[in-house]
């Protein structure tokens, strides 16, 4: 193998596995918090209940308004795959911004 080539693999290699290091550490931060606040809206979500006398439907009536409010419809952001797609992009912001 070329001496040219064997650096682009390496080079590759290195980015690759910065991004699941990367992606990992996000995951592991992240992640904990989110469900820290989940755990909390579900616990404010019983307490309206009991206080206001919300029906089930009621209460998934008014659930579904504020969600479409929501900004992350797609669940969790802080998912691996999340985590994995934020490096990407810190890669290639950083990338563009030493290239000028």
């Amino acid at each position: 193998m070329k001496r040219q080539n064997l650096r682009t693999v390496a080079l590759i290699g290195c980015v690759f596995s910065y991004l699941l290091v990367g992606a990992a550490v996000f995951d592991a931060l992240e992640s904990e918090a989110e469900t820290g606040q989940r755990r909390l809206l579900e616990e404010k979500r019983l307490d309206l209940q009991r206080k206001y006398s919300f029906s089930s439907d009621d209460y998934r009536e008014l659930e579904r308004l504020v969600l479409r409010a929501e900004p992350h419809r797609a669940g969790r952001q802080w998912r691996f795959a999340g985590s994995f797609y934020f490096a990407i992009t810190v890669i290639t912001t950083i990338g563009l911004i030493s290239k000028h």
